[in-house]
């Protein structure tokens, strides 16, 4: 590594990619495992239900997405609950209705083509501040 103090972060940073790439195992999870994983790593950290937040992804064809079905909390929600829906919010595949609140993941799907996923939650932090009523000061200068 000698010498690696005067190397351009670029080129570290490509290195360092392309070592993580070589040496870092990549589970062969597919959308809805990974999906699920997310829900079940935000319920641990206590984000609230599904009612109060959600997770979606960008489906393969376009105007396609996967959401989970509606009415069950993070920590329940397993892969087979996601559904692959359309812009109408009709389900392609899987069974279940989808949540409504998740309109405005496919406006954001339309508007922004490099977004491949969307996770709304509410943290209990967060809410317990949203409930005061106090400003925060952001002032950071």
């Amino acid at each position: 590594m000698e010498g690696s103090a005067h190397q351009p972060k670029v080129e570290f940073d490509a290195r360092a990619s392309a070592e993580m790439q070589e040496h870092l195992l990549k589970p062969a999870w597919n959308i809805r495992q990974t999906l699920a994983l997310s829900c079940r790593m935000l319920a641990r950290e206590e984000h609230g239900s599904a009612l109060a937040g959600q997770i979606t992804a960008r489906g393969e064809t376009p105007g396609t997405m996967w959401t989970a079905r509606f009415g069950l909390g993070l920590e329940e929600i397993k892969a087979s609950d996601f559904l692959l829906v359309d812009d109408d919010l009709q389900v392609i595949e899987g069974e279940g209705m989808p949540n409504p609140s998740n309109r405005f993941h496919l406006r954001i799907y339309r508007k922004r083509p490099d977004v491949r996923s969307i996770m709304h939650t509410h943290p209990p932090y967060i809410s317990a501040l949203s409930m005061i009523g106090v400003l925060l000061n952001l002032d950071y200068s």
